[in-house]
Formats: structure tokens, sequence, C-alpha cells
């Protein structure tokens, strides 16, 4: 109920205190959160209240955390842990400091060709790496694609990535609108 009216003062979800909203989606909203055990600073993902309820809507959020957690790479947002308190539910990751492609493009309004293909390299790179593991990203967008204040970008939200034993697509994972128009 607190997260709902916004009142995130001395708000706890397991070792998290979360600090301020940092993005929402129609799935769940990004808080950056202080790890009480550590100090250390992390980007917590809650599944919107709406959704606690939905089975099928749990289990996503829970397969994207599990997904994350194997992704192991520079260019990959790394996930650390999934959980649940109360009836929510949350994935605690790297928080980035810096913000979103769309966002880092709207303020600067044009990139140099260095900057724009050190991006599109990094990208690059951590969509490789996850299909050396299997894993297709399946939404990815400029919203999806962090750049951190050194100038990295990190993809980010697997969720509704799909991910097999020999590399190959699932056929129950859902697809993003802009992923499925341009297939």
């Amino acid at each position: 109920q607190k997260i709902r009216k916004g009142e995130l003062q001395d708000l706890v979800l397991g070792p998290f205190r979360l600090l301020y909203q940092n993005a929402s989606g129609s799935f769940a909203r990004v808080y950056r959160a202080c790890d009480t055990r550590t100090g250390k600073m992390v980007g917590l993902k809650v599944l919107r209240q709406r959704y606690t309820a939905d089975r099928e809507a749990v289990t996503e959020f829970r397969r994207e955390a599990e997904l994350g957690r194997t992704l192991r790479h520079q260019n990959i947002v790394p996930i650390f842990d999934v959980a649940e308190d109360q009836g929510t539910h949350y994935i605690a990751m790297e928080f980035v400091e810096g913000g979103n492609l769309r966002d880092f493009i709207q303020i600067r309004k044009k990139l140099s060709p260095r900057d724009a293909v050190k991006c599109v390299l990094d990208i690059a790179e951590g969509l490789e790496y996850a299909l050396t593991k299997g894993a297709t990203h399946r939404d990815l967008k400029m919203t999806n694609v962090l750049m951190s204040s050194t100038g990295v970008a990190k993809l980010a939200d697997f969720g509704l990535a799909s991910i097999s034993s020999d590399g190959g697509e699932t056929e129950s994972a859902a697809r993003a609108l802009e992923y499925a128009a341009a297939h």
C-alpha cells in the first residue's frame, strides 16, 4: 500500500530500503534501493500489485530474474536476487548510474560517430553473449538499454526473453510489439 501511495520513507523489502522510484513500466516499477546488509546501491524491480495474484505473471517475473542471474557480462545488467516479501515480488539488480538510451539521446540530441559506434558495439556484444547462453532478448528498445555514467551501454529487462538449451526460440515466450513487428 505504501508503494502504491508513493510513501517510500522507511519502506523496506527484504534487506532493501527503497529510496526513490527510478523508472516505471506496465508490469513493474524500478526503485533505487540500499542493501541494508552492505550499504550497496541496487535497482529494485518491484512487480506491480495488480499482478501479484496472477500466477502466470509472477512466474514470468521470476523467470526473468532467473534467466538474468545466469547472464554475467559487462554489457548486461546483472541480477543479484529474486524474492518475495509479504506478497510483494522483487528483483534486485545493479543500479546503473546514468539513464536509458532514449533519455540519453534526448538530452544530448546527437551522438558523435565514435559514441554511436561504441554504444551499438556494447549492445551487440551483450546480445552476442546472451545468444551464446541460448537467450534471445525479444524486447530490445531504447528504454531497455541503460547508459552508465562512464558511457557503457548495458542491456536490461530480459522479461520477454526466450531461452532454450539449443539456442533456438521457445514457443511460449511473449514478444514485445516492437520486436514482433520487425519479424
